[in-house]
């Protein structure tokens, strides 16, 4: 039985409107992971971004207690001015890659800008949280040679814990916040504890003033719309 060009017309139509649907569905895949990278990744580290901090906190908040950790570089700011960004950023790569590596699937890392870093813990202990303080600072302390050039940075950690979930997000990156500068005062390179810390007033007073513009930013809301979830938070 033969068919007939009309038939065969209809059938290479179909393949090809299916073969189009195909490609435009790839592409429309393509481009909302794009737009979720460009929303949730800092685009200089691949770590998570402020908008992916604030999109875990409201999946979390409410259900689990957590650990904090505010790593702040000693010393970056000297190598970014005397060799520039190019070197500065694949100085924060490569201490981003330190960060990643001691993380789990209990912890997340987050970019917050310059040279800050957060990671949170979930179904932590506390000396679990001070045993991989230690272990983080010693691998960001290693030397580096990055394009020829040796350079070594160290950080300092501030760290708070709370058991429960009540506690808002700014109130907990303002404690982390203060005891970060306290292990600044106390020499750098080391970390300190919120909560066996004392408050100095002008630490308290300095702290609180970096929070306040942290969580002005963090307030605001993405230009980017349409985006509700990632899957990887």
């Amino acid at each position: 039985m033969s068919i007939s060009l009309t038939a065969l017309l209809l059938i290479g139509l179909t393949l090809a409107l299916w073969i189009y649907t195909l490609i435009f569905l790839h592409s429309v895949m393509m481009e909302r992971n794009l737009l979720r990278k460009l929303a949730y990744q800092d685009p200089v580290t691949g770590l998570f971004n402020r908008n992916a901090l604030e999109l875990f906190w409201k999946r979390s908040n409410g259900k689990e207690g957590f650990a904090i950790m505010y790593l702040d570089l000693d010393g970056f700011k000297a190598i970014n001015d005397t060799y520039g960004h190019q070197i500065g950023d694949k100085l924060l790569r490569r201490v981003s890659d330190h960060l990643l590596q001691v993380t789990n699937s209990h912890q997340k890392a987050f970019r917050i800008g310059g040279d800050e870093f957060l990671l949170i813990m979930k179904d932590y202990d506390a000396d679990q949280v001070t045993v991989l303080a230690e272990l983080l600072l010693q691998k960001i302390s290693v030397p580096y040679n990055i394009q020829g050039i040796n350079l070594q940075v160290t950080g300092s950690i501030g760290i708070t814990m709370h058991p429960s979930p009540k506690k808002p997000l700014p109130s907990l990156l303002k404690e982390a916040d203060i005891a970060m500068y306290q292990a600044k005062g106390m020499g750098r390179n080391r970390y300190a504890v919120y909560q066996r810390i004392r408050q100095r007033p002008n630490v308290r007073s300095y702290g609180t003033a970096r929070v306040i513009k942290f969580a002005a930013g963090f307030r605001k809301k993405t230009k980017i719309q349409g985006i509700q979830q990632m899957a990887t938070l």
